[in-house]
């Protein structure tokens, strides 16, 4: 019972003894402890010489915690140094002294572990597996990933995406332990993305550290941009084909880019024509030649398809073939001048035929009598055919060959009026078909004008002439007279006027002559009496001289 009546007398004794040793040893003095280098900034996996010293006099421990493998380098009395190896990650080891009579001194080193940026690689999101480059719509959000290994710390790495050498968005890391970063990009596909060289490029600065500015790029990620309009190709082309015809048909769309990647293909009947093809601007066009076989009928299928990247787009008409011959026109024989004659026109049904002029209760006929005026009348027959809300015609069309007798009229005068010595043609032309014969032959004189030549008209040719034409159908004739006007010349006094005329020319010649001859002779005497008178006072001279 005293035992325990004392206990709670100790516990309080033992209580403030604990008190008072605390006390004392937070009173006790630490020795001073130094780390070297303080903050070290070094290369991922490299090694580094931690050295920790003290003021302790006579430490019984110098010790450093770290949990990266370390060598003992070397020490002193108050000093040791470890080298500590591969350092791949962030780090504070501890260094600590143990001092007799002190307390226990620590201090921490900040390691801290740069790594340049290393194997960068772009990706387009989703990934795709393929070997050709990837087609990405003009306008479609695109996400580009870059993963960079490597590049701390962190806080100093920045990631550049480029299209060739343009700058396109600058993004800082973010921080994190893992060894490899992913930096995301969201671009807005354009024309002048297509098929541009587009790289991430990672920036590690470091030069407020006293080290240099790493830089690393990935490798070049490609891929094609394009434009194709939901809006199916604008297929030109007839609905309707005459069977042994041909046609030309088109087909083009706009607005595709690139243009020059895309593809055209007009097929006719599941084969592929050969076709044209032209590019201007952002336009596609193919134009072909179609053919239906002389005995094809019913509907064919002609169809355009155009690729662009890993999108089409189609287009496809029937085309209706048909046969539609040419109306018959036929007309009865003989087609004589004075006969009846009978045409008739008919063609392949369902078409409806109508001959020109032809009564509304038959229009497929004509019945007349013909004449000469019907020679080289033309009839026209009209065939009509309805297919697919369209109307088609044909015609034919003939020329009526009218059979008639010679017909002398007009054009063979009765009677020709020549002065003789002129140049004519003795000519008559008749009507007749087939084409007659004409001959016109002297009557009562021997002696004829050739018929239908050009000739000097003499005064035998006067006298009648029988014209006549002749074919398989009758002969015409008909008596032309050819009148031949001269004159007689009395040649005597012609003569005699010639002969007076020229005895008077000869008589002016001879007075003539003798005229100027006498004027010669005076004229000569003249200048010698001239040249004498002349001659007389240097005569007189001469006398005088002594």
């Amino acid at each position: 019972m005293q035992v325990l009546r004392l206990l709670p007398a100790l516990t309080a004794v033992l209580f403030l003894s604990l008190l008072l040793s605390s006390g004392a040893q937070e009173n006790l003095i630490k020795p001073q402890v130094w780390v070297h280098p303080p903050n070290p900034v070094i290369l991922s996996g490299s090694s580094i010489v931690m050295n920790c010293s003290t003021d302790c006099v006579n430490p019984t421990k110098i010790g450093l915690e770290t949990r990266l493998m370390k060598i003992l380098e070397g020490d002193g009395p108050n000093w040791k140094a470890w080298r500590l190896r591969n350092v791949t990650w962030d780090n504070s080891p501890l260094c600590y002294v143990n001092c007799p009579g002190q307390n226990q001194g620590s201090t921490r080193a900040n390691i801290e572990v740069y790594e340049p940026p290393k194997n960068l690689e772009l990706n387009l999101e989703p990934s795709q597996e393929q070997s050709s480059l990837p087609w990405i719509f003009v306008g479609q959000n695109i996400t580009l990933s870059c993963h960079v290994a490597g590049g701390r710390p962190r806080e100093n790495l920045m990631v550049v995406l480029l299209r060739g050498t343009q700058e396109i968005s600058r993004q800082p890391v973010p921080d994190n332990t893992f060894d490899t970063v992913i930096v995301k990009f969201w671009v807005i596909a354009s024309r002048k993305d297509d098929e541009a060289n587009f790289s991430c490029h990672a920036e590690l600065n470091l030069q407020s550290r006293g080290l240099q500015l790493y830089q690393n790029s990935s490798a070049p990620l490609r891929f094609y941009t394009f434009a194709l309009a939901q809006e199916p190709p604008v297929l030109v082309t007839p609905k309707l084909l005459e069977a042994g015809t041909k046609k030309q048909v088109s087909c083009e769309m706009d607005k595709l880019f690139p243009v020059e990647k895309a593809h055209i293909q007009l097929s006719w009947g599941g084969q592929r024509l050969i076709q044209d093809i032209t590019r201007h601007g952002d336009m596609l066009r193919a134009t072909a030649t179609i053919m239906a076989a002389k005995e094809e009928k019913g509907d064919r299928e002609l169809t355009c398809n155009v690729r662009l990247g890993n999108e089409t787009r189609n287009i496809s008409e029937d085309l209706t073939i048909y046969t539609f011959p040419q109306p018959r026109l036929v007309v009865s024989e003989p087609i004589q001048e004075g006969y009846r004659v009978n045409l008739t026109c008919a063609a392949d049904p369902p078409a409806t035929v109508m001959i020109e002029g032809a009564p509304r209760d038959e229009p497929d006929r004509i019945s007349l009598i013909v004449q000469e005026k019907d020679n080289g009348r033309l009839f026209t027959c009209q065939a009509t055919l309805k297919l697919q809300k369209e109307t088609l015609h044909k015609n034919s069309s003939l020329n009526l060959n009218v059979l008639f007798p010679p017909k002398l009229d007009e054009k063979c005068p009765g009677n020709w009026t020549w002065n003789e010595g002129t140049e004519q043609t003795l000519q008559c032309i008749a009507r007749g078909n087939p084409d007659p014969t004409m001959k016109c032959v002297p009557e009562n004189q021997q002696t004829g004008m050739p018929f239908g030549i050009p000739t000097t008209v003499i005064r035998a040719y006067s006298g009648t002439y029988r014209c006549t034409a002749n074919n398989s159908l009758g002969v015409a004739n008909k008596v032309v007279s050819v009148v031949v006007k001269f004159q007689d010349v009395n040649l005597r006094p012609i003569l005699i006027g010639t002969l007076v005329s020229m005895v008077a020319v000869g008589i002016v010649i001879s007075v003539g002559y003798v005229y100027y001859r006498q004027q010669r002779i005076r004229s000569y005497e003249l200048k010698k009496a001239q040249e004498a008178r002349a001659l007389q006072p240097i005569k007189t001279e001469d006398k005088l001289c002594p």
